[in-house]
């Protein structure tokens, strides 16, 4: 986490701009813009020795800092705002008591300043002063509307508890005597329009020009069953938002209903005797209330609700409002509250037992983080890292823990200084957040829970594309199974499906990513408490109701044709939930196309998509395939006519195609028409697969240091020559590899199927592999009998042992491992078959390819040579 600090770095800024020592002092953040431009205070000395205060804009892109205007007092200046043209500056003094003053309680006063040259740049009272907070700030946009000549430019009056006005400050471009135009102001401006009555709470979005405020209006009447029926005279605040044009008039797009506390406000100040004010975000409110919007032109809309509470023990809850003697010895729920509106959900988080005088200092920071995430620090806590990607549903959310010197305060979202970047308004610090790989690999490592680390492998593989750091995660856990068999298996499930669908989406052309939605992305959408040190995280999601209604319908806007955060909005809350394929479904397929499954009656041309042409790599030659793996302990090449690799791909195929058929359509269309999109879709998913399963096995056999180097003998002859014991450690990793690829239906590497035979029948009790082998889950393909046959052991029972097998396969495999065992049992069932084909009447077989050598004795072994 980089930082650096805006008071040094503007320091040196005004020491490049003089060659005088500078004795600027006591920064103050008191604004930003839409051109991500911040204003800035600061006192220094004048010449005379006077101390005097600067307001001043700077721009982080131009790395350029201009001093508006310097007042000889020194002035409580809390919050202040600057056109586009820098020609008008409008702020807000705050006066506190003090022994000098008789003034009781604090006041709020705004006031405008003309800063052209030649004009009078003496302060203008807006209103007079209150004890209700006040904030201003200027509208961007053109202003050209009513004559060339003329800037009509705006800006907003915030008066808690009371009313939110639209001033306009007209401008004028006057000619002078030497014939040269220059821009006027005469102090004078229309009557401000009050386009907001009563608010509890404000905000401004300086980025996208929006308004968010909450009011109370009169409850909308529901006929639904069994729900209270409300009073009229009940009123239930309500969020709304005012998306402001250039030359147009401002609209209402966003009517939310909300549950907030009664919160009992009066006419004398704020509803629990303080303000928060809050110049970045701009935001007019008390301290009853903590709620902070995020929003994005892709369509994200966030809304932060944090707030504490205390359980009862009727299990109902009751907000936390005040500091009470009883709180003081006794725990509250810190809770913040995510409403992601694109998606219609809500996420809830919940700190239980927190110290009241802990919880109450504490307050959340959000910001949205990458395309895909919006990151919410608690200080001394953890950070949450809350899944909002837009191209599919919210889950697996990420809590990383902080180190307890990590006691940073609560931070601002900070425009104009690149992405994911926010400022502390006390100290004036500039933090760029970051989630680091080892902060992740060490709460991977810790002992969280399953569910966190299944949310830690799917931003990893889905959102970061870092395979690498997934699959030195999974190594690790071969390893370091702390949380059972099954949690493995998990991890090893949700890194095969989201990095498959990583790996499609990338290859997919654009006009076919309309498909992705009906895919999986994840297994494991549940949620879990998450451990954070001592505290416990509780996470949970659910869906709102009504959701798709509180959007104004793009048909409703003043620009009909225009797109915009609320049109994305509102076609994100309108589409159709996309019935996604669930890897169960094709397992389902697969449980019952197995038991008619005959390698031996099966060929490669039967499945649309080879094994050996395929690898993940889309496009490649069978060529590139069938050479040596050199990260594998096996070489990738199946010796059987079918393999079982084949028939899981073309189920695979199969059924996405259907799915995608069925659901989607056939949109998406690519060359091939409106089954192009499909076809493409289908034909990468099922290459995506095969190269994810690859990965995997890569990464558990890395673990258990089985991947030979280079040079050295792959495949059974490297089985051989491992110790037992190693051997062993080996097959348990495999076996657990096996049951994730094979409860999601995905297919083995080429060679994996032999490789895990004979490693079984190389560590297991001859019983134990045999059982495997009645269950499908040891192949016997002839690579593998060869090799069994032709291991050590010729005494009796391993004799036996072999002929046992050789009963277990087709006639065919049987006959070829017949030929292949020099002993006297196989010599004599041969002899046996050769003899009882002669006397049946049935031609004997031909062998063209080798002449017979010459017969030494007569007998049953002579019958070898006609076989």
């Amino acid at each position: 986490m980089a930082v650096h600090n805006i008071a040094v770095k503007l320091c040196g800024i005004l020491q490049a701009q003089t060659e005088e020592d500078i004795t600027a002092r006591e920064w103050r953040l008191v604004g930003q813009e839409q051109d991500g431009s911040q204003m800035l205070t600061w006192k220094s000395t004048h010449k005379n020795g006077d101390d005097v205060l600067n307001l001043g804009i700077y721009t982080n892109k131009t790395k350029t800092l201009t001093t508006l205007h310097t007042f000889s007092e020194n002035l409580n200046i809390i919050q202040a705002s600057v056109n586009s043209t820098h020609s008008l500056l409008v702020y807000v003094v705050k006066e506190l008591p003090t022994e000098e003053n008789d003034v009781t309680e604090p006041l709020y006063c705004p006031y405008l300043i003309c800063l052209l040259e030649e004009q009078d740049k003496t302060p203008v009272e807006v209103e007079e002063k209150s004890k209700k907070q006040i904030m201003v700030q200027y509208v961007y946009g053109k202003s050209n509307k009513y004559s060339p000549g003329i800037r009509n430019d705006r800006f907003l009056l915030f008066k808690h508890l009371e009313c939110i006005k639209i001033y306009r400050t007209p401008m004028f471009l006057n000619e002078c005597d030497d014939g040269s135009d220059k821009w006027g102001f005469d102090g004078i401006y229309p009557e401000p329009e009050t386009i907001v009555k009563v608010f509890s709470w404000a905000q401004w979005d300086c980025v996208n020009q929006i308004l968010y405020y909450i009011h109370h209006r009169p409850p909308t009447q529901s006929f639904a069953e069994g729900e209270e029926v409300k009073s009229p005279t009940e009123m239930t605040p309500t969020l709304s938002a005012l998306q402001f044009h250039a030359d147009l008039p401002h609209e209402t797009v966003l009517n939310i209903p909300l549950s907030l506390p009664h919160v009992p406000s009066t006419s004398d100040g704020a509803a629990c005797g303080a303000y928060e004010d809050d110049p970045v975000p701009l935001r007019v409110h008390d301290c009853s209330i903590d709620l902070q919007i995020l929003c994005d032109q892709r369509g994200v809309l966030c809304i932060c609700h944090h707030y504490l509470y205390k359980p009862l023990d009727d299990s109902m809850t009751s907000l936390v409002l005040e500091d009470s003697a009883d709180l003081k010895d006794s725990g509250v729920n810190f809770a913040y509250s995510i409403t992601l509106l694109q998606h219609g959900c809500v996420v809830h988080s919940v700190v239980p037992d927190l110290p009241w005088v802990r919880a109450k200092s504490l307050r959340p920071s959000y910001t949205l983080y990458g395309d895909n995430h919006l990151l919410v620090k608690i200080p001394m806590l953890f950070t949450h890292l809350i899944d909002i990607s837009l191209y599919h549903e919210p889950c697996c959310h990420v809590v990383i823990p902080l180190e307890d010197n990590e006691d940073g305060p609560s931070l601002a979202p900070l425009v104009g200084w690149g992405p994911h970047v926010m400022v502390d308004l006390k100290t004036l610090d500039v933090v760029t957040m970051t989630v680091q790989d080892k902060d992740l690999a060490a709460t991977f490592k810790s002992g969280t829970v399953v569910e966190n680390k299944l949310a830690i492998i799917h931003y990893l593989v889905l959102h970061e594309s870092n395979m690498e750091l997934a699959e030195e995660l999974i190594s690790w856990m071969c390893v370091n199974q702390r949380d059972g068999l099954g949690a493995f298996q998990r991890v090893m499930q949700e890194y095969l499906v989201g990095a498959t669908y990583a790996l499609t989406r990338r290859s997919l052309p654009s006009s076919a990513l309309a498909l992705m939605p009906l895919l999986p992305h994840t297994l494991h959408a549940s949620f879990a408490d998450v451990k954070v040190g001592g505290t416990v995280v509780s996470v949970s999601q659910e869906q709102l109701w009504g959701g798709a209604a509180v959007v104004l319908s793009p048909r409703q806007r003043v620009l009909q044709f225009t797109e915009d955060v609320w049109t994305r909005v509102w076609a994100a809350l309108h589409a159709q939930r996309p019935d996604v394929l669930h890897p169960r479904h094709v397992l389902d397929k697969l449980r019952v196309s197995l038991h008619c499954y005959q390698p031996e009656a099966l060929s490669r041309c039967s499945t649309p998509l080879s094994p050996s042409g395929g690898g993940g790599i889309v496009g490649a030659g069978a060529s590139a395939a069938r050479r040596p793996s050199a990260d594998l302990p096996f070489y990738e090449l199946d010796v059987c006519t079918a393999s079982k690799q084949e028939h899981i791909i073309a189920a695979n195929l199969r059924e996405v195609s259907v799915h995608l058929m069925r659901s989607g359509g056939g949109g998406g269309g690519g060359g091939g028409g409106a089954g192009g999109g499909v076809h493409a879709v289908a034909t990468r998913w099922a290459a995506a697969q095969l190269d994810a399963s690859r990965a995997l096995c890569r990464a558990a056999t890395r673990a258990v240091a089985a991947t030979p180097p280079n040079n050295h003998q792959r495949g059974f002859t490297f089985i051989d020559e491992m110790e037992p014991t190693h051997a062993l450690i080996l097959f348990k990793v495999l076996e657990q590899y096996y049951l994730a690829t094979e409860s999601v239906a995905y297919p083995l590497p080429q060679g994996f199927s032999s490789f895990f035979t004979y490693l079984g029948y190389r560590t297991l009790p001859f019983h134990a592999f045999v059982q495997h082998v009645h269950r499908n889950v040891f192949e016997l393909q002839i690579d593998v009998m060869k090799a069994i046959i032709a291991s050590k052991g010729e005494d009796a029972r391993a004799v036996n042992n072999k002929l046992r097998l050789i009963q277990l396969v087709g006639e065919g495999r049987a006959r070829r491992a017949l030929a292949a065992w020099p002993h006297r049992a196989a010599l004599v069932l041969r002899a046996r078959d050769h003899a009882h084909t002669l006397l049946s009447g049935a031609p004997a077989a031909r062998h063209d390819h080798a002449r017979h050598r010459p017969v030494r004795d007569t007998g049953q072994y002579q019958c070898f040579f006609f076989f």
